[in-house]
């Protein structure tokens, strides 16, 4: 989820191109400039990531007349962007991706089940301007929920707070799909909790959490936040799950800057039954127990119960890309952290193929986030986030980070 982003999707934050503590450039942290990527002159934006689903939905079981339909609700999203060629450079930044790609994918690993695929798009990654992307997002938004029949009355309560005359930040409106083998596709909304300026953001989302009848449960997270914030902590996305969900969510994420495991696990412990200890291990896994100062962590805390006092789940999301030297690092850690788990690693390593023919070893970036999630009762997830890399291919860093290859070796052996 670069921002972000998933995205929240993705959320991935830190991608090229912003100022403010949260979006910051990559490259400011030291990153080399990107290299294009390799791809044959007529490829467009619609059909390379489209190809690139489709090989991702053949890999979790996701039968071809299902597999066409995604791939169209893709290049739908997508717009007039999807017409795009990538030999042109993006129409407009998009945070989505480092390299302003406005898509992502993802794979959930349940300890018992197959994987999960998901995919972030951003509508209106075609228009010049927010007010014509949010415009653009909206009546996206509006077409899907239609032809699934889906309601948006919750998100139509709170849009006012996120899509205002004049938005301001890096995006105004994300959608991601929970590509499933039968049945219609999960939908999530994501929003900028910094629409109406960074310094309303606790405002727009707790007015945003009381019309949705969570503002008892977020109380807690303010609580948490107030004396953070905006130094220590930032609100990045406000989101929404949408249609047929077990237990639709309402989720709030929420930026850690410069913190370490410790303060990583001290954000979980505001969640009934998150183990603060799984936060941490995840985080000493990559980066050990240094801040993390290059990108930040991310909390996402999600609210079910209306009843509630506490958020009733909550997913940390570490930027491994900004703490590796290359892709074979980040793919080293996500094997680790499955296999931690119980979770075999064979779905990871054929999506990277069906994602890239380029060495890991080549670039870095193809994976930008690992994510753990816990919720109540169930058993912890692992999510994979991985990037198109549609327009540029980051080389490697040259500077070596606390949890890259072999520091994150000696770290997972000392908490097995």
């Amino acid at each position: 989820m670069n921002a972000y982003t998933e995205p929240c999707a993705g959320p991935n934050e830190g991608a090229a191109g912003t100022g403010s503590p949260v979006f910051g450039p990559l490259r400011g942290a030291g990153r080399p400039e990107a290299a294009p990527a390799e791809r044959s002159e007529p490829d467009r934006l619609g059909a390379f990531t489209a190809g690139q689903l489709g090989r991702l939905c053949d890999l979790v079981g996701i039968d071809a007349q299902r597999r066409t339909a995604h791939q169209r609700v893709l290049t739908d999203l997508l717009g007039p962007g999807a017409d795009l060629p990538l030999t042109d450079p993006p129409a407009s930044p998009s945070f989505v991706s480092d390299d302003h790609t406005p898509v992502e994918f993802s794979l959930t690993f349940p300890a018992d089940g197959p994987p999960l695929l998901r995919v972030l798009v951003e509508p209106g990654c075609a228009a010049r301007t927010l007010p014509d992307n949010a415009r653009a997002a909206w009546a996206a938004v509006g077409r899907l929920a239609a032809q699934w029949g889906y309601r948006l009355d919750e998100l139509t309560r709170v849009n006012d707070l996120f899509l205002p005359p004049a938005p301001h930040g890096p995006l105004t409106l994300w959608s991601a799909l929970e590509l499933r083998p039968s049945g219609p596709p999960g939908l999530k909304v994501y929003l900028n909790a910094g629409s109406r300026g960074a310094g309303r953001s606790m405002e727009t989302v707790g007015e945003a959490m009381t019309r949705l009848g969570h503002g008892r449960a977020y109380e807690s997270v303010r609580s948490y936040l107030q004396p953070r914030f905006p130094e220590r902590a930032t609100l990045m996305f406000f989101a929404l799950d949408v249609g047929p969900w077990a237990e639709p969510r309402v989720k709030v994420y929420v930026a850690h800057h410069h913190a370490t495991a410790a303060d990583a696990a001290d954000a979980g412990r505001l969640v009934p039954g998150a183990s603060p200890e799984r936060i941490a291990e995840l985080c000493r896994r990559v980066g050990g127990d240094e801040p993390f100062s290059r990108l930040p962590l991310i909390s996402c805390y999600s609210f079910t119960d209306r009843a509630a006092d506490r958020p009733t789940g909550h997913s940390l999301y570490v930027p491994v890309r900004a703490y590796v030297r290359d892709d074979r690092a980040a793919r080293d850690h996500a094997v680790e952290l499955l296999r931690h788990h119980g979770i075999h690693n064979a779905p990871l390593d054929r999506a990277l193929a069906a994602l890239t023919t380029r060495r890991l070893s080549a670039g870095v970036g193809l994976i930008p986030y690992l994510s753990l999630v816990q919720a109540g009762r169930q058993a912890p997830r692992i999510t994979v986030y991985l990037s198109p890399e549609a327009y540029r291919v980051f080389p490697p860093r040259e500077d070596a980070a606390p949890g890259s290859p072999s520091d994150g070796r000696r770290a997972a052996d000392r908490i097995s």
